[in-house]
């Protein structure tokens, strides 16, 4: 990403960080809530092979639906916004593919096949840099925002077949009967409708800022906030795998005494991970200039109010891992409907006015009610 914004000026690259904020939506759409889904249910049949099958059949459906329901909302962006159908395609394809890379993530992650997960998890960032690099050397024309949004979007279909080899083929089964997939199918569909839920409004809600500073300020602006965000892309690996090793473990203890113990542990963990890295808040600024050339020199502020934020959300993090664990993401859905609530607030009140600074500050505290709630709820289920 750090490339792509070196690539771009920053007219382009506000129109490249705008459409790249509806792709982390679409991506919600197609996952439709499956690999936290896929993670719980499987991680504890992961010797039954029958259930493996039913399980991975089952989704596979799941995720055909998603696919079909998508291409039903790209022809209502087309004929009824006048979207542009290029970029359209992109989305929807690259949203798609970006999909199956997450969700075999989480059948690597339900077998703790921890090794081959962690040669798997870099392999769509590499074929995006290899590609970007390759097209940027060899192409006589400069590379346009349309150009990056479909290597960032498209390239990870070419490593999707690289799951039949790495990871060990003997211990799946994709085959079950119908009856047992259309069972299987709806037990899935009803833990995932509330993790889709619980998904698509926090996916909204970090990105409600990109969209908002769009309506209000210059693309310019967009491009300064988006390069500060997708700083943090660093931290969203921490968060996955944090989620890769406490989840699977957290759904195996879910109704046992040593689930509270467990917790605790991950939470002391997070927090101590978060101290480690709070020194990156006051490298801010040589670490923007040195990575773009003092190309962004506004986006420093912005770092500095966003980096306490994701922080928080480490610390934090395996409360929400927990709930799915207990096979409760209905009330996951319900802090990130409050979260989206207090965030659009918050973005209407201070954007218009402060531009890419007063999304910092929205975006962070308008995580902070959303947080004391789950805190509270677990204070009160099992600490009070």
């Amino acid at each position: 990403m750090i490339f792509a914004v070196n690539i771009l000026n920053k007219s382009e690259n506000g129109v490249f960080q705008y459409y790249l904020g509806f792709l982390p939506v679409i991506l919600a759409v197609a996952e439709f809530g499956l690999p936290s889904a896929i993670v719980k249910f499987l991680s504890a049949d992961k010797e039954n092979k029958q259930k493996i099958g039913i399980i991975l059949s089952s989704s596979l459906v799941i995720k055909i639906v998603s696919f079909l329901f998508l291409i039903g909302l790209a022809l209502f962006a087309y004929f009824f916004f006048k979207e542009d159908p290029l970029i359209i395609f992109i989305l929807i394809v690259g949203g798609t593919t970006i999909s199956f890379v997450s969700y075999f993530e989480s059948i690597f992650v339900s077998f703790q096949a921890y090794k081959a997960l962690a040669f798997w998890n870099p392999l769509a960032n590499l074929m995006r840099l290899i590609l970007l690099y390759l097209t940027n050397h060899y192409s006589k024309l400069p590379l346009t925002y349309l150009d990056i949004l479909s290597i960032f979007s498209l390239s990870p279909i070419f490593i999707l077949v690289l799951f039949f080899f790495i990871f060990n083929r003997k211990q799946i089964y994709w085959g079950a009967r119908l009856h047992e997939i259309g069972q299987a199918t709806k037990e899935l569909s009803l833990f995932n409708t509330w993790a889709f839920v619980a998904s698509i409004f926090a996916i909204v809600s970090d990105r409600l800022e990109i969209f908002l500073i769009n309506k209000y300020h210059s693309s310019e602006d967009v491009a300064v906030y988006g390069t500060a965000l997708q700083l943090f892309s660093g931290f969203v690996i921490i968060l996955s795998t944090l989620n890769s090793l406490v989840y699977p473990r957290l759904s195996a203890l879910a109704h046992t005494e040593e689930f509270k113990k467990f917790l605790l542990k991950s939470i002391f963990a997070s927090f101590a991970v978060a101290i480690l890295l709070s020194p990156g808040y006051f490298l801010a600024e040589p670490i923007l200039n040195l990575l773009f050339n003092h190309k962004y020199e506004e986006a420093i502020p912005v770092f500095k109010i966003l980096y306490p934020n994701y922080m928080l959300q480490l610390v934090f993090a395996p409360l929400g891992i927990a709930l799915f664990a207990m096979g409760k993401p209905r009330i996951l859905a319900i802090l990130a409907l409050l979260r989206l609530v207090f965030g659009y607030l918050l973005d209407t009140a201070l954007i218009p006015e402060f531009g890419v600074l007063g999304a910092g500050v929205a975006f962070l505290l308008g995580q902070v009610i959303s947080w004391l709630v789950l805190v509270g709820y677990f204070w009160a289920m099992f600490w009070r």
